[in-house]
């Protein structure tokens, strides 16, 4: 480390030409921010630089000092994006330094949206078109919302499974810490649609499963398993839909107190225009089973079960028969929401029974 390493950057002979610009608060703020005296000197020589919109090496050092000050800071962010185009840098070694910045502030948004800007250009090389291949972003365009992996070549189909290789398994390792971080699994869902149709979406279900076996009840990974399942290009044929709602009932069956894969199983019949009415048998299965028995999952599912029966058959015995299931409800396995159960009882009435 040298003795300049030391010194602020707004010491340094290089800064001499640069007027820095005070923040402006008005003549008499009334709850003036305590800043530092370090981020309030950079950030004038910020604005000093923004003012006359700099495009230099220092401007871009700035934006990574002021960032390493504030890593939300994004008019920040979207200076250094610019920066980057105009000094035409090379976009994988900023990629190591948005890995160390992860790593440091895992929670913050705009390090994970710069990660998929910089991602989103880097990938536009892989367009089947006579694109550049030089990795920066004055020479790519950005890629369009999803690239057409099945009209690649097989060598760009080789570059964009090992791009994404590389970016799940950062974000798996960014998930491994904390593995309810949304905006690592929002950036998550973007790189899997974001390549297109490639083998990558029956590989996050398997990734799924492995989270799963360690947590049940990381209702994250029930979430991403719902967007891989419903939005993946395996599809919702009967037999995958079959399968997924087999391997859903395992999971019920070991915890039929967590709500997580009950939503999930619901949303997966809904979303492949299944009637609930299919896992019937398999709800009523479990009312003998006493840790089932007391849950309000399975017993809110019944009832949407018997209510859709009702509706159908209009007749007193199914209409009768979800009326039980929501008192059962209200007085005895979710009695919070008794008002709310109460209710749906009372909706039950709307329901025209014929003779």
């Amino acid at each position: 480390m040298s003795d300049q390493d030391d010194i602020p950057f707004y010491e340094k002979p290089e800064w001499a030409d640069v007027v820095p610009v005070p923040q402006d608060d008005g003549p008499n703020p009334l709850v003036p921010i305590a800043y530092t005296k370090e981020y309030s000197t950079t950030m004038d020589y910020f604005r000093a630089i923004c003012r006359t919109q700099e495009q230099s090496e220092r401007a871009l050092e700035l934006t990574k000092i002021v960032i390493e000050l504030s890593p939300s800071h994004y008019t920040v962010w979207h200076y250094r994006q610019t920066l980057l185009k105009a000094l035409n840098k090379d976009l994988s070694s900023e990629l190591d330094w948005i890995q160390y910045m992860i790593e440091e502030h895992p929670k913050s948004y705009q390090i994970w949206h710069h990660r998929q800007v910089i991602v989103d250009h880097i990938s536009a090389a892989l367009l089947p078109v006579d694109t550049p291949t030089s990795l920066t972003l004055s020479h790519l365009t950005t890629a369009p919302a999803g690239i057409p992996y099945n009209a690649l070549s097989e060598q760009q189909k080789e570059i964009a499974r090992e791009a994404v290789k590389v970016e799940l398994a950062f974000i798996a390792a960014a998930l491994a810490e904390d593995s309810k971080n949304y905006h690592a699994w929002s950036y998550r869902q973007w790189v899997l649609s974001h390549f297109g149709p490639g083998p990558w979406w029956a590989e996050e279900l398997e990734y799924i499963d492995e989270l799963l076996a360690i947590d049940i009840r990381n209702n994250s990974a029930w979430n991403q398993r719902f967007y891989a399942f419903t939005q993946g290009p395996l599809g919702l044929s009967r037999e995958n839909v079959e399968k997924e709602i087999q391997y859903t009932k395992v999971k019920i069956e070991r915890t039929p107190g967590n709500e997580s894969p009950w939503v999930y199983l619901g949303g997966v019949l809904r979303k492949a225009n299944h009637p609930m009415s299919e896992i019937k048998e398999f709800c009523e299965s479990l009312l003998p089973m006493p840790r089932a028995n007391f849950s309000p999952y399975l017993h809110s599912t019944l009832l949407e079960i018997y209510e859709e029966e009702a509706k159908a058959h209009r007749t007193v015995e199914s209409v009768t028969k979800a009326k039980e299931t929501a008192v059962m409800l209200a007085e005895k396995v979710d009695t919070i929401r008794a008002k709310y159960w109460n209710w749906r009882k009372s909706q039950l009435n709307n329901i025209s029974v014929e003779a």
